[in-house]
C-alpha cells in the first residue's frame, strides 16, 4: 500500500547470506584452496570408476558447481581460477587413464568453465551489489521513518499555521538530508509559499504567488511522490520556481499533501548533488512524512479558524456589553454579563449608558429573541442605534418608535434566511435626570426594573408591546421620584430563570432575585465585582444553573460623592 512502511520479508535471511558472502569474499586465497580440495576430493573417487558406464556426467556436474559456488561467493578471480583447476583436473583424474581428451577438446572445456566461472563471478557481484543496495535502502528508510514519526509532534508544538508549517520545512531537510525544502499552499491555479528551509529573512514568505496550472495538472495524475534526477532538464516533470530558481540545485522530489485525496498544498525538496534514484520504500517514508503534514496543517488550521471565531465572538460580544464609562456628580453605573452555560451562540442581550449634555444619564438593557448571528446583529445595531440617538436627546418615545422599524427591518431579512424566523426584541431604557431625583421608563416587554431603597421593589407599570411585532406600537413613558438614597436595577430574564439546582424545574424567579439583591443592598454593595458576586452567589459554582446570558445593569446614587459635595459646602 502506498505510504506504509517498508518491510523486507526475508530481510534477516538476505542480511545473513550477504555478511557471509562479504566473509567469504574478503579471503579469495583461503576460498580458492578449498574449493580446489573440493574438486580434487569430487574427482578422485571417479578414477576408479567406469566412466562409460556410469555417472558420465556427474564428474563435470560437480566440478561446474564448485567452480559456480566459488564465483558467487569470490567474485570473478576465484571463478576463474577455479575453472582453470577444476578443468585439469577433471582431465588428469577423471578421464586421462580412460579415455585420452586431446587438444582442442581439452581446451574447449576448460574454456567453458572459465568462462562461466567468470561469469558467474560477474552476476553474483552485481547481486550482491542490488541486495546490499536494497537492504541499505530498507535500512535508511526505516531510520527515516523512525525519524518522521519522532518528529510529527514537533510539527503541532509551532502554533499557528506558518510556524507548523516552517517546523515541517525544518524537519524534512533533517530528515531526508536534503538541502533546500519548500512548502506551498495549492491556492486556485496558483502556488503560495508557506515556507522554506533555510529561511530567507528577507523574502515575504506568504506573499510569493506563481501559477502552477500546469504543475497541478501533473500531480492530478499522481498522487504520489516523485523523483526529479536533473531539475533543469526542459522536459521533465515541473518544480516550483522555488526550487528551480536555486541554481546550486540538481535533484530534487515533490510530494502533493493530501486532505480528503485532494492535494492542497505541495512540498518540495531538493539536493545540490545529482542523486541516485531511490526505491519504493524511500518514496514511500516521503508520502507518509507528507500525511504527517497534512494532518498537522489541517489541525492549525483548524485551531486557528476556532481562535478567530472565539475572538470575534467576544469582540462582538463585547460591543453588546461594553464597558460603560459614565462620569456624573450623583450617579454611578455597574454592569455585568455572563453567557449562558448551554449556549454555544452568540446572544442578543445589550447594555449601555450614557451621560447627556444637560447632566442626565440614560441608560438601556435589550434582549434579543433567540441566539446566533442574527440576534447578535440585531442587538448590536439596537445598541448602537439606541446610543446615538439618546446622544441626540430624542425622547424615550420616539427613541423606542425609531428601534421598532430598526427591528422589523432585520426581522423581514431574517425571514428571508436560512432559517427563515423572524426576531422580536425586548427593550427598557430610563433617563434620570441631572439631580438624580426623578426617572422615566419607557418598556417594550421587558421586566420591569428593580428599585433598591429602603427595601427592594420592582417598578409598577405595565409594559408595552416587544419590538418587531407591528410597525406602529404605543410605549408610554412612565415616570418615579426617586427616594434620597436609591438604586435601580436592569436585568435580563436570565437570571430570574436560573435554576435552583442542577436539573431541578424549580427557578430563581422574581422573589428569589429580590432577596438576593436585598443582601447585595444592605451594604451598598453597587460596584461591577458586587454584580459579579451576586450571580456568583446565585450559580453556587455549581453547572447547569444558569441556561441563559445574565445581564445586569445598576444605576445608584453615588454617596461617596454626596459626602464630599456636602463636606465641600460646609462653612469653615
Amino acid at each position: 500500500m502506498p505510504g506504509s512502511r517498508p518491510t523486507d520479508t526475508f530481510g534477516p535471511v538476505r542480511s545473513r547470506l550477504l555478511a557471509v558472502a562479504e566473509y567469504l569474499r574478503a579471503r579469495p586465497v583461503q576460498l580458492f584452496a578449498a574449493g580446489a580440495v573440493v574438486i580434487v576430493l569430487f574427482l578422485i573417487p571417479f578414477h576408479y570408476v567406469d566412466l562409460e558406464q556410469h555417472f558420465i556426467g556427474l564428474p563435470a556436474a560437480l566440478v561446474s558447481l564448485t567452480v559456480a559456488a566459488g564465483a558467487v561467493s569470490g567474485g570473478p578471480r576465484v571463478g576463474g581460477a577455479l575453472a582453470l583447476v577444476g578443468g585439469v583436473a577433471y582431465d588428469l583424474i577423471a578421464i586421462s587413464d580412460k579415455w585420452l581428451v586431446q587438444g582442442a577438446t581439452t581446451a574447449a572445456v576448460i574454456l567453458v568453465w572459465l568462462a562461466a566461472g567468470l561469469g558467474v563471478g560477474l552476476l553474483g557481484d552485481r547481486y550482491r551489489a542490488q541486495v546490499a543496495r536494497s537492504l541499505d535502502q530498507a535500512h535508511r528508510s526505516r531510520d527515516a521513518l523512525d525519524r518522521v514519526v519522532g518528529a510529527t509532534p514537533l510539527f503541532h508544538a509551532r502554533g499557528g499555521p506558518s510556524s507548523v508549517a516552517r517546523a515541517i520545512c525544518d524537519v524534512a531537510r533533517e530528515t531526508f538530508d536534503c538541502d533546500l525544502v519548500a512548502l506551498f499552499a495549492i491556492e486556485g491555479d496558483r502556488l503560495r509559499l508557506l515556507a522554506r528551509s533555510p529561511y530567507l529573512r528577507k523574502t515575504p514568505e506568504r506573499r510569493i504567488l506563481e501559477p502552477s496550472l500546469e504543475l497541478q495538472e501533473e500531480l492530478a495524475e499522481s498522487l504520489l511522490p516523485q523523483f526529479i534526477p536533473d531539475i533543469s532538464e526542459p522536459f521533465g516533470p515541473r518544480m516550483p520556481r522555488a526550487i528551480t530558481a536555486d541554481p546550486e540545485q540538481i535533484s530534487a522530489i515533490r510530494a502533493p499533501v493530501l486532505l480528503d485525496e485532494q492535494p492542497v498544498a505541495l512540498l518540495a525538496m531538493s539536493w545540490a548533488e545529482r542523486r541516485p534514484e531511490p526505491g519504493r520504500g524511500e518514496l514511500g517514508v516521503v508520502q507518509r512524512f507528507a500525511e504527517h503534514a497534512a494532518v498537522a496543517l489541517s489541525q492549525a488550521q483548524r485551531a486557528q479558524a476556532q481562535q478567530e471565531v472565539a475572538a470575534l465572538y467576544r469582540r462582538f460580544q463585547a460591543s453588546l456589553s461594553p464597558s460603560v464609562n459614565v462620569t456624573t456628580d450623583h450617579i454611578k453605573v455597574a454592569t455585568h454579563y455572563r453567557p449562558g452555560e448551554s449556549r454555544m451562540l452568540l446572544g442578543g442581550d445589550f447594555i449601555d449608558a450614557v451621560t447627556r449634555q444637560n447632566g442626565s444619564v440614560a441608560a438601556v438593557i435589550g434582549d434579543v429573541t433567540g441566539h446566533g448571528p442574527d440576534a447578535a446583529a440585531l442587538g448590536a445595531s439596537l445598541r448602537a442605534a439606541w446610543r446615538a440617538l439618546a446622544l441626540r436627546g430624542a425622547s424615550l418615545q420616539a427613541n423606542m418608535k425609531t428601534l421598532n422599524s430598526l427591528t422589523l427591518d432585520e426581522s423581514e431579512r431574517a425571514e428571508q434566511g436560512e432559517l427563515g424566523l423572524g426576531l422580536l426584541a425586548t427593550v427598557c431604557a430610563v433617563e434620570i435626570d441631572a439631580t438624580g431625583r426623578r426617572a422615566r421608563f419607557v418598556n417594550a416587554g421587558h421586566p420591569m426594573p428593580l428599585l433598591l431603597a429602603n427595601e427592594v421593589v420592582q417598578l409598577e407599570h405595565t409594559p408595552g408591546m416587544m419590538l418587531g411585532v407591528e410597525q406602529y406600537g404605543d410605549w408610554a413613558p412612565h415616570e418615579v421620584t426617586l427616594p434620597d438614597e436609591w438604586g435601580l436595577l436592569l436585568f435580563s430574564d436570565g437570571l430570574m430563570e436560573a435554576r435552583l439546582a442542577p436539573g431541578s424545574k424549580e427557578r430563581l424567579g422574581l422573589e428569589g432575585l429580590r432577596a438576593a439583591v436585598t443582601e447585595l443592598w444592605r451594604s451598598r454593595a453597587t460596584g461591577p465585582d458586587d454584580l459579579r458576586a451576586l450571580v456568583d452567589g446565585v450559580q453556587g459554582g455549581r453547572e447547569r444553573i444558569l441556561e441563559d446570558d445574565v445581564t445586569l445593569l445598576l444605576l445608584s446614587q453615588d454617596g461617596s460623592r454626596l459626602d464630599r459635595g456636602s463636606a465641600d459646602g460646609e462653612p469653615g
